[in-house]
This record gives C-alpha cells, sequence and structure tokens, in this order.
C-alpha cells in the first residue's frame, strides 16, 4: 500500500468528479487495476461511492465487500452513511458489511494511542511532522522528507483517534491536539539549535492549537494545506502566543485547493496586520497535497 501516491490519485479523482462521477470512476479504476497493491481501504471506497452516486448500487457493494470481507479493512461508522450509498442503506449485505465494519472500528478505538517516533537527539535540527486526516505517521514522513535538507532529524506524530483501517484522524475541539502539545514540549528543550513543526491539513489546526493554547513552543511552523477552523474561537490567542513565543510562520497551499486556501489567505492577512513574521506561497496547479518538488530552508 503506497498512501501518499492514493492520495495524490484520489485528488485527481476529486477534480474529476467535479464534472461527473462516470469519468473518475473509469479514471480511478484504470490507475487501481494497474496497481491494485499501491491502494488501501480509500480508494475502494471511493470506487464506491462513484459507483453508488452514479446509480450502480450493486457494483458499490462490490467494492465494499471486497474492503471490509474479502480485505478485512474498516471505517469509521459515518463514512459508510454517505448519500453516495444511501441506495444501499436497506440491503442486508450492506447492513451486514456495515455491522462488520462498524464491531472492526469500535476495536481499533480500544485500543489506539497516540504515536510519538521521537527516540533522542540525532541531529541539531529537529522537524516534527503532523499528519492530516485520513493519514498516519508513516505518510507524514514521506510528505516531508523530500522536502527537507538531510541534515535535518524528522520525527512525526500520530494521532490515537482512528479514521479508518491504517489511518487516523484528528478532531478539531479541546483534547485532540494535547499529544502534539505534549511531543512539541518534551523535545523543547532538548538542546536542538533548530525546532520546526509542520503540518497537513488538520495537523495544521493542531499545531497552531498547540502553540496556543500550550507551553509548547518552536522556532517555526510550516502548515502546508491548512484546514484550521481554530481561528474562529482562538486567533486572539494564537497571535499572542505566537508574539510572546517568537514562532515564524510558513503557510503553503495549492493554487486549486478550494477549501484551504481562503484559510490560508485569511492567516496570512491576520498574522501580516499583525507583524508576526510570516510567508505565504501559493502552488501552481496544485489541489489539497504537497508539491512534487519544493525544499524548504
Amino acid at each position: 500500500m503506497n498512501l501518499r501516491r492514493e492520495n495524490d490519485i484520489l485528488e485527481e479523482t476529486l477534480s474529476l468528479a467535479e464534472e461527473g462521477y462516470a469519468a473518475a470512476y473509469r479514471f480511478l479504476l484504470e490507475k487501481y487495476e494497474q496497481h491494485p497493491g499501491d491502494f488501501g481501504p480509500q480508494a475502494l471506497y471511493f470506487l464506491a461511492c462513484l459507483a453508488g452516486g452514479d446509480g450502480h448500487g450493486s457494483l458499490a457493494l462490490k467494492w465494499l465487500d471486497k474492503s471490509i470481507r474479502e480485505n478485512g479493512w474498516w471505517y469509521r461508522p459515518e463514512v459508510l452513511e454517505d448519500d453516495d450509498l444511501a441506495s444501499l442503506n436497506d440491503n442486508p449485505a450492506f447492513r451486514a458489511l456495515k455491522a462488520l465494519s462498524d464491531g472492526r472500528y469500535a476495536k481499533a478505538v480500544s485500543q489506539s494511542k497516540a504515536i510519538f517516533s521521537w527516540k533522542g537527539k540525532k541531529s541539531d535540527q529537529l522537524f516534527l511532522a503532523v499528519h492530516g486526516n485520513t493519514q498516519n505517521g508513516q505518510v507524514a514522513r514521506e510528505d516531508w522528507q523530500p522536502l527537507l535538507d538531510p541534515a535535518w532529524q524528522l520525527e512525526t506524530i500520530q494521532s490515537a483517534e482512528p479514521d479508518g483501517y491504517g489511518t487516523y484522524r484528528w478532531s478539531y475541539d479541546m483534547t485532540s491536539y494535547l499529544p502534539v502539545a505534549e511531543a512539541i514540549e518534551k523535545v523543547q528543550d532538548a538542546g536542538y539549535e533548530k525546532l520546526v513543526c509542520g503540518g497537513f491539513s488538520a495537523g495544521c489546526d493542531m499545531l497552531l492549537r498547540a502553540i496556543a493554547l500550550s507551553p509548547a513552543r518552536c522556532d517555526a511552523l510550516v502548515l502546508q494545506s491548512p484546514w484550521i477552523p481554530m481561528l474562529e474561537n482562538h486567533a486572539r490567542e494564537l497571535i499572542d502566543a505566537l508574539r510572546r513565543k517568537d514562532i515564524r510562520v510558513k503557510i503553503r497551499c495549492g493554487s486549486e485547493d478550494g477549501d484551504c486556501l481562503p484559510m490560508a489567505e485569511q492567516l496570512h492577512e491576520l498574522l501580516q496586520k499583525a507583524g508576526i513574521p510570516v510567508e505565504l506561497v501559493i502552488q501552481p496547479g496544485n489541489r489539497h497535497q504537497f508539491p512534487q518538488a519544493e525544499e524548504l530552508r
């Protein structure tokens, strides 16, 4: 399974789906058939939703059966309540698959805990990476590693909240960000010359909450495709914390990321007006994803 490759292809699929489900389904099916080992639960879920949304309920059920019964995967309960799957709600086979998935999810929640990969100081420069929703610590490592100079020690913080089989998520509340804050606090006095934290999507919100609402501090934040609802209620705390802790902010967002680009621009304007050192880079042609090549300095 190659989650980074899968995520990029699913972003292309979403773009095609805006014009019509049938073309998006054919595109994703072709990619899946070429390299099925690269794809996990998300791709099969997309195939099911595209099929169901296009009026092919039996085909949607086939993909869910392959994912849940055959492959042993599972999803958050609400994910299988999607409108594109509504035609299956009264289907006994679908209900049985959902019950099986829900049971696996409940078991995963009861056993899950946050994971911080850091075991000790290995370099003078430390980069802490926080994944987005439907991702995990390994995806965060694969996303950030190509953008960093080899001199940096890269470590990851993984959420305790399962999203689906093998992936995790962050909730926008007053507790989900705590593992991020605790991880930063654990290393901030470990003797690093530079400590930089980077987040993708929901991971950006967790980093900003950690900075605004806890003693956690670092030298800089790098926010890729930031989804940051915390600005609604905690903008003042964030500005005060960034100023007090002397933290620089770098914001990166795709020009085609219709959901996150407005938030990126809002944060940039807010910090500029407050006199916080901030940089915004809009990545041409990118949707909700990392750029193919861009080195961080």
